[in-house]
């Protein structure tokens, strides 16, 4: 746990904090039990990240995914106007989808095609918090600091989504991602600007964007290359209508402090998540692996044979315990900086 993080995540468990924070954020203040179940739900989120950071493989991911949950909850209740927990829709609002037919049969059958693995959204503490949060990233283009934001549409219930779609957009994996191997599905961002004028402009890696810069022409961007860079555009009306997916890198920063800012193929059914909720559905992923199919997991690190991704695995585990606070902190504050910004 990043002591720095946890530190200023700590406000989320005090009264005063929360109490203040909802009235800068909406202008109106909360009844002391809405408080509580705020800051109930921060202190949960904590005591399962602090055991998860101290457990063994075979239930770190199910005890770092409850608390992904319970962060969520506390943040979607302090983002949330009006009534409180108990007009929560009950259930985590993802779903595995034949997770027992992909698994069946020879153990190592079954640790080969984990990627395959499917998920769908539902009716939950998921879409719920997509919904309070707007799916909004947060972006680091020239400093440590967010420096702007970008507010996706939200993604329709019943959405349907790999383990691999999610493995292969996440740059911090890269390197992990490589030595299995397999194609990665971002690249590095050199430089980025955007006018009501000109556009979206984006300098980016020309290796690392030309596996997938097919899927951006067939948007409306234009590509051209230059050297060991690609010069990536597009009109104000494209880019509004369908703006790039982003990434960033957590464990890996710029200068050990500033999230590397990466561009990122699209999802195939053309949706586009916030790297909270992309964070969110695979932390859910790998909790539902280790809980439900507990011989599979353990199997992965164990020098059983088709274990091949148990590096990525351990990699995305540390990426999540390392990134989701780090997200939320940089969510709420950037909230209140807006609402000081403008008044509300």
């Amino acid at each position: 746990m990043r002591s720095e993080t946890w530190q200023r995540l700590l406000s989320m468990e005090t009264r005063d904090a929360v109490g203040a924070w909802h009235t800068r954020i909406f202008a109106s203040e909360l009844n002391a039990r809405r408080i509580k179940e705020i800051t109930s739900s921060a202190k949960q989120a904590r005591e399962f990240f602090r055991n998860s950071e101290g457990s063994d493989n075979s239930v770190k991911p199910l005890l770092s995914f409850y608390g992904v949950a319970s962060l969520s909850r506390a943040t979607l209740l302090l983002l949330k106007k009006g009534s409180g927990e108990a007009s929560l829709t009950p259930g985590h609002g993802i779903e595995t989808v034949g997770w027992a037919t992909t698994l069946s049969g020879e153990i190592s059958t079954g640790l080969t095609g984990l990627e395959s693995l499917r998920i769908k959204t539902c009716g939950g503490l998921f879409s719920e918090f997509m919904r309070e949060t707007n799916n909004r990233m947060c972006m680091h283009v020239n400093f440590s600091s967010v420096d702007w934001e970008i507010a996706y549409d939200l993604p329709l219930i019943g959405e349907e989504l790999t383990l691999g779609d999610l493995l292969s957009r996440i740059p911090d994996l890269l390197n992990e991602y490589k030595r299995i191997p397999r194609v990665s599905n971002h690249a590095y961002v050199n430089s980025m600007t955007y006018t009501e004028q000109d556009g979206f402009y984006a300098r980016v890696n020309a290796k690392m964007f030309k596996t997938f810069q097919d899927s951006y022409e067939a948007l409306g961007f234009s590509a051209k290359y230059d050297g060991d860079w690609c010069d990536v555009r597009a009109s104000k009306e494209v880019f509004s209508a369908k703006p790039p997916q982003f990434m960033h890198t957590y464990i890996n920063k710029t200068f050990g402090s500033i999230p590397t800012l990466q561009i990122v193929k699209p999802f195939e059914s053309g949706t586009r998540y916030s790297q909270l909720a992309v964070t969110y559905l695979l932390s859910y992923c790998l909790g539902m692996l280790a809980r439900y199919f507990p011989t599979h997991w353990v199997s992965l690190f164990s020098a059983d044979k088709g274990d091949r991704l148990w590096p990525v695995m351990n990699s995305a585990q540390k990426y999540i315990d390392t990134s989701y606070p780090e997200l939320v902190v940089e969510l709420i504050h950037h909230t209140l900086d807006k609402s000081e910004q403008f008044g509300a």
